[in-house]
């Protein structure tokens, strides 16, 4: 690809903006101005180009151009969120898998409000690392979107907790008369790789100033098939295997009916048909290894408003959604001479159990003396498969009207959601079974014996919010620029949630499975005040105070100032200071078993020095003596520290300033150009402290009970004897290892951003020839810095780094004539290095990949990218519209990413049609 990709993006941005403005000031035939909405971000009424704060908007027929499925689709096109969110595709391993959340400026998902027609949705019903409450955006329909608005700049001032890096708005359908249908279908260039459908229906009667009524409905299917290795394994570059994975697409030793251990080798278990050259039994498992994950959703949205009286309008909606990702796990396994480990979170204890060794009187051993087995359990690999499911309500009534020039809503309602990560996994039976022979090495197995040693364990999930709001709007008094207008309001919310594991997990019968149990509710009040005061002419302040409390803590203040200043006709200035925060969530506040799992690889400060000492006289004796210098070393310098994060009642909010400052210049009356400079700084982040930053200290004031360390064993006693007798000195361990690391959620450290945000608008009309939109849509990041807590300063910009691409830019152009609609898009994200930061330069800076490779045979950064989208509709039939999507018009492959290895981009085709009858 070329390196001066951003250079030419600039500059096709800069000419197309001029050649709308020579082209539209040369027209005699009378111009529209540019299309203005009702704001995301105020609750007085007003234009989206009136307002101080920067506000994007994506209309129905933008999203339709994108070529999206669904919401989750729709926002990754926008530059100001992240792409690698949480999605439901491939996050088998996550605590909320089957869901799909959304990030602005790289804070996640807690620092991003998603509301619904301007107000909240239901969040997942599991959370994210059992901490990180968030709205799956896919459980909102696509199809009755009628524009999605994107608040880029803080808005806890408006709409309170979570709105530190800005608000998506998700606006649908205000009404609906008649009945619609529509359809699509996606396929790609590559047959292997899973399809996509979707259907919706809409109907509604009523014609509100007619009728004084209107109520309609929608309802959206949608599936996507899935893919595994097996499919497309053909399809990868050769550096996937050479360089990322050596092992891609091998048949797996892991195997069926597996490998003895004997004397250090494998031996195939007899019966075996499938062997490698050098006789061990393998396992082809690329059918049963998922690339994508196949999914489903029904997703419902009905709304009604009816006119009361000529000042007064009722007004309903109800919702409700579906979500269902089918993932496949690969079916468990044995390793010889291994262990199994976990956290017991419940009762704080560390579980292992070694793996089963086969008696001599198994029949799948005929050594005559017990011998370990490396085994996956293939009696029906569809045991292993499970659903994430999710389903989420929302349902809401209320009355608004006009008083006395004064603007009025009253609304009460409740949004639900539950969710289940529920599939099969070993019990502590499976490895007696195994090794008393219950359990037949090969098969056959009956299907009792299998569901009994393979129980249904996971976690369920279900929260709720009810909620009552109300507010005013109207003018006070008139001022030398216009009126004082105002808006006031008062909102209740009463939240509860409630994620707990199985029972058998809880008692942690499940063989490497840690519990999670939280139970908790609060109740949550705010007011809030907002005045606009256009002081004199051209001249406009906006400020803004929320008040929020939440039981169990302080109440918070939240401020806002906003100022627009039109210089001239054509250019407006404006910015805006505000205050954010995010309060303390009920996993983080309310849980009783938090997180649990291990930290590999750690240092134990008490431990490692006498450690090394160890590895470093051993490795001078015996054979033997070599294999415990290892394990010595391992035991104190590469520890496996057993370790929960757990809920603390304590923690204060997270909070945040930001700032921006821009412009909007408009040339002409079809051509505008807005720029904005933003900047967020969050402190008092809500996170764990690193092991090794508790660690260090040991016993100091408020860390006394969070290490517990059991007594000395007996090898490690016996590996200081023999160092002992090798050096005649007179070694000794310092403190056993560690049994249990307990952490807390805790208020430390803090997250700086800043960037410019680029919004480019121009049209071209003219007669015959028709109409040309052209648009830029640019974020280019200045800054992505955290706080080095134990340095007291900040770390280095990540800018640049591993996932933080310094320009990601759109540059779209969409051409209407008649009743065709053609139009294209760029899509560009600047080039990175492949290390995240400073910490692990050695491991992924230039330097370090460089040495692994050979010199220039493969980038050791992931190259700029740009990827052109193609659409087309034809409206020349009667209430009919047909359309074409070409994703990936040019078949561009992804960058190469040597650190996450090879991933599928093939041309992708979407055809759709819709008809109203």
């Amino acid at each position: 690809m070329r390196k001066n990709t951003q250079l030419s993006l600039s500059l096709s941005a800069a000419a197309a903006l001029l050649c709308c403005a020579q082209i539209a000031q040369a027209q005699e035939q009378e111009t529209t101005q540019l299309q203005r909405v009702e704001v995301t971000g105020s609750n007085i009424k007003r234009l989206a180009s009136e307002t101080s704060s920067p506000v994007q908007v994506y209309n129905r027929d933008e999203i339709r151009r994108t070529g999206a499925n669904t919401v989750r689709q729709v926002l990754d096109t926008l530059t100001s969120t992240s792409s690698n969110e949480i999605r439901d595709d491939g996050n088998n391993t996550s605590f909320a898998s089957g869901a799909s959340g959304v990030s602005m400026r790289g804070l996640g998902k807690g620092a991003t409000l998603v509301l619904l027609n301007g107000r909240r949705v239901a969040n997942f019903g599991l959370a994210d690392g059992a901490k990180d409450t968030f709205v799956n955006v896919d459980s909102i329909p696509a199809d009755v979107i009628d524009r999605v608005e994107i608040l880029k700049d803080g808005a806890s001032a408006i709409y309170g907790s979570d709105a530190m890096a800005g608000v998506i708005n998700i606006i649908t359908r205000r009404s609906y008369n008649g009945v619609g249908a529509s359809a699509s279908y996606t396929f790609n260039e590559n047959p292997s790789v899973g399809a996509q459908r979707q259907a919706s229906i809409v109907a509604g009667y009523g014609d509100l100033e007619k009728d004084r009524f209107n109520v309609f409905a929608n309802i959206e299917a949608y599936k996507r098939d899935g893919y595994t290795v097996a499919d497309v394994k053909g399809d990868y570059a050769p550096w996937h295997k050479g360089i990322f994975n050596p092992a891609f697409g091998d048949p797996s030793l892991a195997s069926y009916p597996g490998n003895l251990r004997i004397n250090g080798q494998r031996v195939a278990v007899a019966g075996c048909t499938t062997k490698n050259s050098a006789g061990q039994c393998v396992t082809d498992i690329n059918g049963l290894n998922p690339v994508s994950d196949p999914a489903k959703r029904v997703n419902v949205f009905t709304a009604g408003r009816v006119k009361l009286t000529e000042d007064m309008q009722g007004f309903a909606e109800a919702s409700y959604s579906k979500t269902t990702t089918e993932y496949r796990n690969l079916p468990m396994t044995l390793a010889a001479g291994g262990t199994s480990r976990w956290y017991d979170g419940y009762n704080k204890v560390a579980q292992s159990i070694p793996m089963p060794v086969l008696g001599a009187n198994n029949p799948a051993n005929p050594t005559g003396a017990p011998v370990g087995i490396d085994y996956r359990f293939m009696d029906d690999p569809s045991l292993f498969n499970y659903d994430g499911t999710g389903s989420q309500y929302r349902v809401l009534a209320g009355v608004q009207g006009t008083f006395r020039e004064m603007d009025w809503e009253v609304a009460v309602g409740r949004v639900g959601a539950e969710a289940d990560k529920l599939s099969r996994w070993g019990s502590r039976d499976l490895y007696a079974a195994v090794a008393s022979g219950e359990y037949k090495i090969g098969g056959p197995n009956s299907r009792e014996l299998l569901e009994r040693l393979f129980p249904i364990n996971g976690s369920k999930g279900k929260n709720h919010q009810n909620w009552v709001d109300a507010k005013i709007s109207g003018e006070l008094m008139q001022l030398p620029g216009g009126a004082l207008a105002f808006a006031a309001g008062l909102e209740h919310r009463e939240e509860a949630v409630s994620i707990k594991s199985t029972d058998n997990v809880m008692k942690a019968q499940i063989v490497g499975r840690g519990s999670v149990l939280i139970d908790g509710e609060r109740k949550l009040d705010a007011a809030f005040l907002e005045l606009n005061a256009p002081v004199m002419k051209g001249l406009e302040l906006n400020g803004a105070l929320r008040f929020d409390k939440a039981s169990g803590f302080d109440g918070r203040v939240s401020p806002k100032l906003g100022i627009r200043y039109e210089v001239l006709p054509q250019l407006m200035l404006r910015g805006t200071v505000a205050g954010g925060f995010r309060a303390p969530n009920i996993p983080e506040t309310l849980g009783q078993v938090g997180v649990t799992g291990f930290f590999n690889n750690t240092v134990d400060p008490r431990r490692c020095e006498t450690a090394t000492k160890l590895r470093d006289i051993l490795k001078n004796g015996t054979d033997a003596d070599k294999a415990d210098a290892t394990a010595a070393y391992n035991s104190g310098c590469l520890a496996s520290v057993p370790a929960m994060i757990s809920a603390n009642p304590n923690l204060k909010p997270e909070t945040s300033k930001s700032v921006t400052l821009g412009f909007v210049f408009e040339p002409t009356r079809n051509a505008s150009i807005a720029v904005d400079y933003f900047k967020i700084e969050r402190k008092n982040e809500i996170n764990s402290r690193d092991p090794s930053y508790v660690l260090e200290r040991e016993g100091k004031a408020g860390y006394e009970d969070m290490i517990s360390r059991g007594a000395l064993t007996g090898q490690e006693q016996a590996w200081i004897t023999r160092a002992n007798q090798l050096s005649g000195q007179n070694l000794a361990w310092q403190a056993g290892q560690i049994t249990s690391l307990l952490l807390q959620y805790e208020n430390f450290g803090k997250t700086e951003t800043s960037g410019v945000d680029i919004d480019v608008k121009g049209r071209v009309a003219s007669g015959s020839f028709g109409t040309l939109n052209l648009g830029l849509a640019a974020t280019y990041a200045l800054s992505y810095k955290q706080w080095d807590i134990d340095a007291n300063t900040w770390r280095p910009n990540q800018v640049g780094f591993y996932q933080q691409p310094r320009l990601k830019a759109v540059l779209s152009a969409t051409w209407n004539s008649g009743p065709w609609t053609s139009g294209v898009r760029f899509n560009y994200t600047s080039k990175t290095s492949l290390n995240q930061d400073e910490t692990d330069v050695s491991a992924w800076g230039d330097a370090a990949c460089q040495a692994r490779l050979k010199p220039g045979a493969l980038p050791c950064f992931i190259d700029e990218d740009l990827r052109t989208d193609f659409s087309l509709a034809y409206t020349g039939f009667k209430n009919l519209r047909l359309s074409l999507n070409i994703n990936n018009l040019m078949g561009e492959q992804r960058p190469v990413n040597l650190r996450d290895g090879y991933s599928l981009r093939p041309r992708s085709y979407k055809v759709g049609a819709s008809y109203d009858f």
